[in-house]
């Protein structure tokens, strides 16, 4: 073999053997420090010659690609001679890479590219003899523009090829989410530098897009589909939902894997959704449905597509994820402030509180009352202080009514508009409900922040879902540090209150911290007791030396229960700084239990019914267990149901049985964690697509078209769609004289 070698190498022919090595040693990081692609030459320089024989077609063009490289210029392959019996290739011309012209064809395109033909002479013919070998028959060295020197030889297109662990490497960041922007540098540091690296940005493009067509070619929605059904194989807890138009085109999708409904059962209180964010090829708006957990970390409970923002795409979107959610509905959802959102959200979620995000509406004043704002320097202070400042729902109307005559605004209808929906997203309103501590869409604006990470607008939905998957991986690696520190830390304590020891011990380090601070700031309050009755003191709360703002805090000393005008308790679920400085006045040094929210806790998952679930679900060994435990399970209970479905004595006698058997496994403890059973209770397998068209139901087996690509011109201002209320009228006027046709600089009365 390695005489073998020596012969390809005189022939400039590069050795099987060789390449092979380089690649394995490449791939493993065992190359030496200068082995880099311009070192990778023939040993000796090629002399071509007519006459000179090659055993085929490729070594003949391997060869001269070789001295090709050695002296400066690059080749391809140009016309070839056929057998006029057989009509088998005899012989073919290999050509430099500026041979010829380009063509008056191209030379009329919109934007044409620079021209790099330049009717070079030279080339080498080969032809086949008659014993099967290659000979050169024909051969022109000479060159009529400049070679490239030995600096630049890499920019040659021939040169510029990759090798099997070059393309390892650009496949393995693709997936991570890396920009070939970022994997050029890496490759170039790879190298020893950027002037050892052999591929450009353009290159590491077109081979990620070349191999995208490639993977495409049954179809986008077809792989997703195709993703979504291996990975309902692989754990029957995944929960996926298509619908498709009358085409057979893909419209709206939802998905939700396993951990993300089991989450929802001990953080499903608060979820908030924003379908602003536009994250693919297609320019689907992108939904993530995101809730807190108890580390008041965002977490999602599953993610859409949708391919409009109508009434009727919503309701899909949210009866879908209620069964996915098995049919228990969130106690408050926050949403922007659109009128499509609303009507789903009262038909779909009608006992559940609807709040609109505040930050939008409030973005949303500036833009509409811009002649007050420009007239008025004050109102943007008075407008905040409306708003942020006032405690109870009166204090609000009393300064709201104040605020609207001294500027007014009576007559407004945009005001009037935002003030007929103030129950649904003015603090003084929204803070009597529980939000987990949120007031607006921040959550889903954040996921949709971090999405960007792993995906762009011109991310094919095949890849999406797979990206999201290695993206909500992370977020889930997140809580597992959470709980690790939870776990494995103690805080600091900062006061002598056993309040304070007790609060370390249950809540989460997040949690706790923030209780902490209250804890901190009540001892910079002061109360005066206005009334007391059976027990029930009602107190006046305000800091020292400050009389305003002031707070009514109610305490009922028997129960133990105390209630605060300011609402903390109700909105975040943590006592707040004026309860508990009336609680340390009553001498009430430990935490009442109902003060002590369990979705805040460590066992908030650990101390439920399921075990740790977010521990173990994600585990690879135990997780195919369980799949193989609850497909087990669901086959045997097949045959139970038919035989409890016999009569009505049948019926009885299976229930009974069941609550047995479901007693005995609650009382079953874990012996080890091979015993441990990850099991969601009541899961159910959706994959049925649904037409909405016909109202029929197609199997597994159905072929998926793509939705219709939108096409763009340039890159979008930004990923981020506008919400119903930002795409109001705008209509531009002056904001001197309200006229349209000018601004304030033009206006004819300023001149004037």
């Amino acid at each position: 073999m390695g005489t073998e070698c020596r012969m390809e190498r005189e022939l400039g022919i590069e050795c099987p053997m060789e390449q092979d090595q380089f690649d394995h040693d490449a791939a493993h990081g065992s190359m030496p420090e200068d082995s880099t692609s311009e070192q990778i030459e023939p040993r000796k320089e090629v002399n071509l010659y007519v006459g000179m024989e090659f055993e085929s077609l490729d070594d003949a063009f391997k060869c001269y690609s070789n001295y090709a490289h050695n002296k400066g210029f690059s080749v391809r392959r140009n016309r070839i001679t056929k057998s006029r019996s057989d009509k088998s290739i005899i012989g073919q011309e290999f050509v430099c890479s500026k041979e010829g012209f380009r063509s008056k064809k191209d030379s009329k395109a919109d934007m044409p590219r620079d021209k790099t033909r330049q009717g070079c002479k030279a080339l080498v013919y080969v032809s086949q003899k008659e014993e099967g070998k290659w000979i050169i028959a024909r051969l022109v060295l000479e060159h009529n523009h400049v070679l490239a020197s030995p600096y630049s030889k890499k920019f040659l297109r021939s040169k510029r090829k990759k090798s099997v662990a070059q393309k390892n490497l650009i496949d393995m960041l693709d997936q991570s989410g890396v920009r070939p922007s970022k994997i050029v540098s890496v490759l170039a540091t790879q190298v020893g530098g950027i002037g050892n690296l052999n591929v450009t940005d353009h290159d590491v493009c077109n081979y990620l897009s070349t191999k995208r067509h490639k993977e495409l070619e049954k179809g986008d929605a077809q792989l997703m589909l195709q993703y979504f059904q291996k990975r309902q194989s692989e754990n029957p807890g995944f929960f996926y939902a298509i619908q498709v138009d009358i085409e057979g085109r893909l419209a709206n999708c939802f998905w939700a894997d396993a951990k993300s409904r089991s989450l929802y059962k001990h953080f499903g209180d608060v979820v908030t959704f924003d379908p602003t964010y536009l994250t693919n090829k297609y320019k689907m708006p992108f939904v993530p449905l995101t809730g807190v957990n108890h580390h008041y970390q965002s977490i999602l409970f599953g993610g859409a597509l949708l391919w409009d923002e109508t009434e009727e795409s919503f309701v899909w979107l949210l009866q879908t994820w209620l069964e996915a959610m098995l049919g228990c509905p969130p106690k408050t959802v926050i949403t922007d402030q659109d009128t499509a959102i609303t009507n789903a959200v009262a038909r779909v979620l009608p006992h559940s509180t609807h709040h609109f995000c505040m930050w939008h509406i409030e973005k949303k004043f500036p833009e509409t009352l811009s002649h007050i704002y420009h007239q008025n320097n004050d109102f943007k202070y008075h407008f905040s202080k409306c708003i942020h400042d006032t405690i109870t729902p009166e204090e609000f109307e009393m300064a709201w009514t104040e605020l609207i005559e001294k500027y007014k605004l009576q007559n407004n209808t945009w005001i009037q508009k935002v003030y007929s929906i103030r129950e649904r997203w003015v603090p003084a309103f929204v803070r009597a409900s529980f939000c987990a501590g949120m007031s607006t869409t921040q959550r889903s604006e954040s996921m949709n922040k971090f999405f960007k990470d792993y995906l762009n607008s011109s991310t094919a939905m095949s890849k999406f879902v797979t990206q999201y998957d290695r993206a909500i991986e992370a977020r889930y690696d997140k809580e597992k540090e959470k709980n690790f520190k939870t776990k494995n830390t103690k805080p600091i304590l900062k006061t002598l209150y056993p309040m304070e020891v007790e609060a370390a011990k249950v809540y989460t380090r997040k949690i706790f911290r923030m209780f902490q601070d209250e804890l901190l700031e009540s001892q910079k309050y002061v109360s005066e007791k206005i009334t007391m009755k059976d027990g029930v003191y009602k107190y006046r709360v305000h800091e020292c030396q400050k009389e305003f703002p002031s707070y009514i805090v109610i305490l009922n000393i028997v129960e133990q229960k105390v209630e605060c005008s300011c609402h903390k308790f109700e909105f975040v679920g943590i006592l707040c700084k004026h309860a508990l400085m009336v609680f340390i006045k009553k001498q009430i040094h430990s935490l009442p239990m109902h003060y002590l929210l369990d979705r805040w806790t460590m066992s908030a998952i650990c101390g439920r019914d399921e075990g740790d679930f977010s521990e173990k679900l994600h585990q690879a060994e135990p997780l195919r267990n369980s799949s193989m435990w609850f497909n087990d399970i669901m086959v045997r209970s097949l045959g139970i149901s038919e035989k409890a479905s016999r009569s009505a004595k049948h019926h009885r006698v299976a229930l009974q049985g069941l609550q047995a058997l479901s007693d005995k496994l609650d009382d079953l403890p874990y012996e080890n964690e091979q015993d441990s059973s990850l099991s969601i209770s009541q899961v159910d397998s959706h994959s049925e697509i649904h037409d909405p068209t016909q109202g029929q139901t197609s199997q597994k087996s159905i072929t998926l078209f793509n939705p219709v690509t939108v096409a763009s011109k340039g890159r979008p201002r930004t990923l981020r769609m506008k919400g119903g209320l930002e795409k109001s009228r705008k209509i531009n006027k002056c904001s001197c004289c309200k006229e349209k046709g000018h601004n304030r600089s033009t206006c004819p009365k300023v001149k004037n």
